[in-house]
């Protein structure tokens, strides 16, 4: 989401290119108004650039949520009103966003772009962790490469 900050901004679409991350407690009041206030204020500490909510789907798992679908609808409302200076990302789970996006009928009409990513293979998370081990000094020996495989397969 930084990098697509970064790109947008250079294209122009964005004033700012920031990145403001949010997740349900961010976003949900304890009492009735308070969401809206709090969706708000992190809509607005976002704008010229994007507000990337992870795990998006826990803001509200279904339609009783009433905390959680104000401040759907108040972030509905606000892609709306600022098309041109306001960027969403959602992310989450494949399944759970499917089912959050029916939370409000206007909500998955504003999203018009869904990206998946493929989970690493177990190869390739052996190759990731050699990476990683070597980038802080350490060699993963080549007799722990079928254990490690063994291991990400689960």
């Amino acid at each position: 989401a930084r990098i697509m900050a970064k790109y947008l901004k250079a294209l122009g679409y964005l004033t700012s290119g920031h990145l403001v991350e949010v997740s349900r407690n961010d976003l949900i009041g304890q009492y009735v108004g308070e969401t809206a206030q709090k969706t708000i204020k992190k809509l607005n500490s976002a704008m010229g650039g994007i507000l990337f909510i992870d795990e998006a789907y826990s803001i509200a798992r279904d339609e009783n949520d009433t905390f959680g679908i104000e401040a759907v609808d108040t972030i509905v409302k606000a892609i709306e009103d600022n098309r041109d200076n306001l960027v969403v990302i959602l992310a989450g789970y494949t399944k759970e966003m499917e089912d959050f996006l029916k939370i409000n009928s206007g909500l998955k009409s504003r999203f018009n772009y869904t990206v998946d990513f493929e989970d690493y293979t177990p190869i390739e998370l052996l190759e990731i962790s050699k990476v990683i081990a070597k980038s802080n000094g350490y060699i993963i020996d080549e007799i722990l490469d079928e254990r490690l495989v063994e291991l990400f397969e689960t």
